[in-house]
Parts: C-alpha cells; sequence; structure tokens
C-alpha cells in the first residue's frame, strides 16, 4: 500500500475539501479507499456525492460522527477523510440495511459480501465495520462480524452518531445513505496492520447487581429502580435533574462490567425509559456486576496513546496512517480541549497522518468473541 492522506475542513459542504486534501493531487486507482467521517450536521446525500466526485475511481465509506477528528487536529463541525491506496493489498466493501430484528444475521451477511468482495490471497485480514450507532444491541454486531471473521481475523470499527439528539444516524457505502444499516470493509493485506483498544477509566463507589434486564436495558439494580440507583450511587437526586438531557448528563459516569483478564469493559448508557430502566448500548445480562467509572483528562489522553502505541507495534515496520475510533462520552471530559487526543495519537504514529471520529460506540477484537466498548479509544493502524 502506498502513502497514506488525510484531509480535514471545517464549516458547512467541507467533504470536497477534505477529500482533495486527502487525495493530495493524486488520481485513485480502482480498488482504492476514501473513508469519511462527516459531523452530523453535513446533508449525508450532499456528502456522499461529493466524496465520490472528488474520490474518482477509489470505493467511497463512512458515517455521521458527533464530531471528527484527524492529525489537524478537533472538527467540532465539518469533514475529516482518509485515503489509503490499495496498494498491494484487495479490499471489498459491502453495505447492508436495514438492520431491524436480526442485527447479527444482517452484519452476517454484508461482512460476508466484503469478504468475497476482498478476494483474499494475502496473509493479513482486518475486517472494518460502521453501523447505526441507534440500532439497538451493538454485540449483535459484533456476534455477526465474528460469524465471518472467526477467531483469527481482527474486527476494528465503530457506530455512527450525532448530537446526542438520539433521532438517527447515517453510514454511506455503495452510493447509498443508510439510516439503519452497517457497512462492512474487508482488507487483506501482503504486510501486518494492527488492532488495539484502550479506555483510561476506572471503577468507583461500590459494585452493584444488575437484578433484572431485558436485552440492552437495565430495569433494576441492586433490587431499585435502576435509573434511581445509578443516580444514587453518584450522589444526584433523581428530582434535581428532572428535564435534563439524561444522555448528556451521564457521559462522564459510564457503568463497566469486570471482564476474565481482570480489567472492566465500559458500557455507555443510551438513556432511561419511563418506568425508571437505563437504556445501554449493548446487552446487559441479569446478574452482572456493573460499577460507576471514572477518569480524568489526563487519564483518557494517556489511553488514546496508548491504544494507537499497541496498534504500531503490531505493524512490520514505521506507521503510515491510521483510522480512529473515540467515544463521545470520552469528550464530556475533554472540555475545549479534544484536540488533546488527535495529538497524542500523533505522537504515537511518530507524526503519521490519522482520520477519526467521536462515536455511540466501539469495535475492537483481536482474539475471542467479545469486542463492543464504549467509552473507548479503538485504532487501526496500517
Amino acid at each position: 500500500m502506498n502513502a497514506i492522506g488525510t484531509g480535514t475542513s471545517r464549516g458547512p459542504a467541507a467533504t470536497t475539501a477534505a477529500v482533495a486534501a486527502a487525495l493530495g493531487g493524486r488520481t485513485p486507482a480502482p480498488g482504492d479507499l476514501v473513508v469519511v467521517f462527516p459531523t452530523s450536521d453535513q446533508d449525508p446525500r450532499a456528502v456522499l456525492d461529493d466524496a465520490r466526485a472528488v474520490a474518482g475511481a477509489a470505493t467511497t465509506v463512512g458515517c455521521s460522527s458527533f464530531e471528527s477528528f484527524s492529525i489537524d487536529g478537533h472538527v467540532p463541525s465539518g469533514c475529516v477523510a482518509l485515503y489509503l491506496p490499495a496498494g498491494g493489498a484487495s479490499i471489498g466493501v459491502a453495505a447492508g440495511e436495514p438492520l431491524g430484528d436480526d442485527i447479527a444475521g444482517a452484519t452476517r451477511r454484508t461482512a460476508e459480501q466484503a469478504r468475497v468482495r476482498a478476494g483474499g490471497g494475502h496473509p493479513y485480514s482486518v475486517l472494518m465495520i460502521l453501523s447505526d450507532g441507534l440500532a439497538g444491541d451493538q454485540r449483535e454486531v459484533m456476534r455477526g462480524a465474528y460469524a465471518v471473521a472467526g477467531a483469527t481475523v481482527p474486527i476494528v470499527g465503530g457506530t455512527a452518531a450525532e448530537p446526542l439528539r438520539m433521532v438517527r444516524t447515517y453510514q454511506l457505502a455503495e452510493d447509498r445513505v443508510l439510516h439503519n444499516g452497517v457497512v462492512a470493509v474487508w482488507i487483506d493485506s501482503p504486510v501486518p496492520l494492527g488492532v488495539a483498544t484502550a479506555h483510561g477509566w476506572r471503577p468507583t463507589g461500590k459494585a452493584m447487581f444488575v437484578t433484572r434486564a431485558e436485552g440492552n436495558v437495565i430495569r433494576e439494580l441492586d433490587g431499585r429502580p435502576a435509573r434511581d440507583a445509578y443516580l444514587a450511587m453518584r450522589g444526584c437526586d433523581p428530582r434535581e435533574v428532572e428535564g435534563m438531557s439524561f444522555a448528556g448528563l451521564v457521559m462522564d459516569r459510564p457503568l463497566g462490567l469486570p471482564n476474565a483478564s481482570g480489567h472492566f469493559d465500559v458500557r455507555h448508557i443510551l438513556g432511561s425509559t419511563p418506568d425508571g430502566g437505563l437504556t445501554m448500548f449493548g446487552h446487559v445480562s441479569d446478574y452482572a456486576v456493573v460499577q460507576i467509572m471514572e477518569s480524568t483528562f489526563a487519564e483518557l489522553i494517556d489511553a488514546a496513546g496508548q491504544a494507537t502505541a499497541d496498534a504500531v507495534a503490531q505493524l512490520a515496520g514505521p506507521p503510515r496512517g491510521a483510522l480512529v475510533f473515540s467515544c463521545t462520552a470520552r469528550t464530556a471530559l475533554f472540555g475545549d480541549r479534544a484536540s488533546a487526543e488527535a495529538e497524542a495519537v500523533t505522537a504515537a504514529l511518530s507524526g503519521a497522518p490519522s482520520a477519526g471520529l467521536f462515536t455511540y460506540g466501539e469495535f475492537a477484537r483481536v482474539a475471542g468473541s467479545s469486542g463492543f466498548h464504549n467509552a473507548t479509544v479503538a485504532v487501526l493502524a496500517f
């Protein structure tokens, strides 16, 4: 694969400038890939049309973001783009819609189509997934992807996002704008690719038991309505938060689930139900143990650098660039310093270009079938 390029443009109708900057005057060839991460205030049809007009023969994929970032910094409104020349690699792309009630099945079919289109023939593979962040249990996306990738092919990616309105996201591929879909990008490469993740959160307060759950809704914690138990653990009076955006309120205190490695998987809270449940971005089982997680600005920035360094360590040579999937929940602690995460990524890449977005959830699995995350940074290094 040849030199990777990234581009950034802020403001309305930013896609044309971002993709042009990523190309850097080059003419894409068939088989090349252009990835765009526009903020959700950009018109999706215009984004796709503008990107494809500049990208030419390259295949264009992307999804909406809460906000985006690149080697050039934080993009609260606009678009970032990454140009990945295929070089000796082969890249297959597919899109599936709707996810509906069979999220795993729709993802499996889409990932299989992308795998077939990539063609194989190379020793290293990665499956990148972009899904609708409001589709429901994102673990089902991972389950469908894993059915195709198996235990040996890393999975990475993220869920499309928007500004916490919890209304609609969009995904882009195959000259289609999808609103309840999934995009699969299968990369077969002659050289190793790197996938890694880190989050920087730590548990606080006492552990709570999930005493009743249904799918991705926690109904009760320690026998109490889950919303009240969560707020009490935070020291909040439920009456004091009436009328506030619950999704915004809980961004800085996700839930953590202990995992088999002795660490915590982080789960962000999507919202609350009328009867006091907590709607999660992923399934949480009855009798699971959860704790509220906390962090600091410095810990989150360090984790972004660590995830990038871990991905780079898997490469056979110096990094050429990276795609980065960070969580919208992390921005609650960034304030006006969101560019610091992009700077940490750039430092770990030794100055190589990167493009990323703030998502509603991240995918990263390098061993085993687990791999959906919240409040985390997932990195695909080239």
